[in-house]
């Protein structure tokens, strides 16, 4: 804001100070009281804009600096460049602007400009921007708490997994402590019922040598004689039992070793860490809400939408598609085209020339299809197929890329930013991310089966077939106008949109297409019957080769030309 009270600019000159109470445009200075009446009076100043200077004083200060001369040649602004969106003086056009065309007389564009208008959608843009800003942090919020819940849910993990450890670590130590005990308990049996039969053999032998001392010293020379051949013959059989012992498996000499589990011995060389922290990147399901389009026009005359009285088309091609049950088609930029055949589970492609070029065979029974321009696929709706899912279609590899379960009976599919806009036959239109598979509400309304939509800009357009009527939408889901006229329009289909809005509406039951305006207001019938047009259920606008294909529920297709 301008900050300190200029002086007077007049009474400067004369070296006097006093305060301004007003400030002068077009003199670029400050005026006193005095010399106000002075200015007010003067021929060559009373038509001048003045501001008393405390609402000059308010004003930011990149605006104070913005004066009706170029300061560069110190000749007063007359002229507009559009091409360069730059001020001129009469200099200026000389030196660098002589090569524009896109000139105008600056007092001219300053007398057109609805500055109201202009304001007003500013305000209404930067209110825009900080609700965009709301939702940017809103989501960054929901994200700080969804890290948080994650932490607290993978630190749980951790201790359970320790917990899980240490409990199996006890275990095996138990079992193994026990199989120790065990060994030893068995092994050391045996031992003792070996010494106890060794105790018996000694102490038989032990008796042996106390009655050898008793028949020396009493027996007669024949017992001696026989006691000799008797003791022979026992002490024979004791050294045959002891070297028989020696020789059994029972009498081996017992060592006890322990082979420890290498995986156990090696846990902590192999087992560095709990496991890894990793974060993954998707694409937030953020929209943003955009007024660029109308931004583009405020400080300018606008240029009304070409109307559409003034649409008229010519049958280019027709397109013998080989399918019974057309629920959906499509255009691809290179000009060929593709066709849901609903009945026989194929995604149909044609050549330019309008021969086959290749089917894709679905899970399920194809509905409506849409092109995604960011990885050059497919979008396929299973409409009332037992298996609910988005086929997505490689086009250049000719197969499935994916499927994303869904939970939703989905007919019409239009393609923003990456992202499917799918009708939900009584749930209303959601808004699907295909990178997390989340969804997210933008209309909720029951609205019937075979419910179809298309987008451009930050509109969306659907159709209701029992309804007979065409809604617009902006992105947040508040309808912007609705077009119903049951004399025109009956059982609406498939819809699509041109480069300028114009809405284009398939009638199943009435059996034409009539194109809308993009303010609602305006319709045109532009194909009938007459245009071999039966039963007509699809359709597709394609922007690059400003052209319409249409679609029969059975066999045929027809490109028209608009012009």
């Amino acid at each position: 804001m301008a900050s300190s009270t200029p002086v007077c600019g007049i009474c400067d000159q004369n070296n006097i100070t006093i305060p301004s109470m007003i400030w002068c445009f077009e003199c670029d200075e400050g005026l006193c009281l005095e010399c106000k009446g002075h200015h007010s009076l003067s021929k060559g100043t009373r038509k001048h804009t003045t501001v008393p200077i405390s609402e000059y004083q308010k004003l930011p200060c990149d605006i104070v600096k913005i004066t009706e001369n170029c300061v560069k040649h110190n000749e007063k602004f007359n002229i507009y460049c559009k091409k360069h969106e730059s001020l001129c003086c009469g200099i200026c056009i000389v030196e660098k602007h002589l090569a524009c065309r896109d000139l105008g007389k600056l007092a001219d564009i300053i007398q057109n400009t609805k500055f109201a208008n202009a304001f007003d959608e500013i305000e209404q843009s930067l209110a825009e921007l900080t609700n965009n800003i709301q939702r940017i942090r809103n989501d960054r919020e929901n994200n700080m708490k969804r890290l948080s819940k994650k932490r607290k849910q993978i630190k749980q993990e951790i201790k359970h997994t320790r917990i899980t450890l240490n409990n199996h670590l006890d275990k095996i130590q138990a079992d193994i402590l026990k199989k120790l005990n065990a060994t030893e308990e068995t092994e050391t049996k045996l031992i003792g019922e070996q010494l106890d039969l060794l105790k018996e053999e000694e102490s038989e032998l032990t008796e042996y040598r106390k009655n050898i001392q008793n028949i020396k010293q009493h027996a007669t020379d024949l017992q001696k004689f026989i006691s000799i051949k008797d003791l022979e013959k026992k002490v024979t059989r004791k050294d045959e039992f002891l070297m028989a012992v020696i020789d059994t498996e029972k009498f081996k000499d017992l060592e006890m070793t322990y082979n420890a589990n290498a995986a156990m011995q090696n846990v902590t060389n192999y087992i560095k860490n709990f496991g890894e922290i990793i974060i993954k990147t998707k694409p937030c399901d953020v929209i943003l809400t955009r007024r660029k389009a109308n931004q583009a026009q405020i400080m300018m005359p606008n240029i009304s939408p070409k109307s559409v009285e003034n649409i008229k088309v010519m049958l280019h091609k027709t397109i013998n598609t080989m399918v019974n049950r057309t629920w959906g088609c499509c255009m691809l930029p290179d000009g060929r085209t593709t066709f849901a055949d609903y009945l026989n589970k194929i995604v149909r492609i044609f050549k330019t020339d309008g021969s086959k070029d290749f089917d894709v065979t679905t899970a399920t029974n194809p509905c409506d299809i849409a092109y995604n321009s960011e990885d050059k696929t497919l979008i396929v709706t299973s409409g009332q197929s037992d298996k609910q899912c988005i086929t997505i279609i490689d086009i250049q590899n000719k197969q499935i890329k994916n499927e994303i379960p869904v939970d939703n009976k989905y007919y019409g599919v239009a393609v923003k930013n990456g992202k499917f806009i799918c009708c939900a036959a009584g749930k209303g239109i959601h808004l699907i991310n295909p990178h997390s598979s989340s969804r997210n509400d933008i209309i909720c309304d029951k609205i019937p089966k075979f419910c179809y939509v298309e987008t451009f800009g930050d509109k969306i357009f659907e159709t209701n077939n029992k309804l007979n009527s065409v809604i617009c939408y902006d992105i947040q889901g508040s309808v912007q106008w609705s077009f119903k006229d049951e004399s025109v329009l009956k059982g609406p289909i498939g819809i699509s949109v041109d480069n300028d809005g114009n809405v284009y509406v398939v009638g199943k039951s009435s059996s034409n297409v009539v194109a809308i305006s993009a303010d609602g207001q305006q319709y045109k019938e532009i194909l009938t019957a007459k245009d071999y047009l039966l039963d007509p259920s699809c359709l597709y606008y394609n922007i690059s080769s400003n052209q319409l294909l249409v679609a029969n529920y059975e066999k045929n297709a027809m490109i028209f030309t608009l012009n």
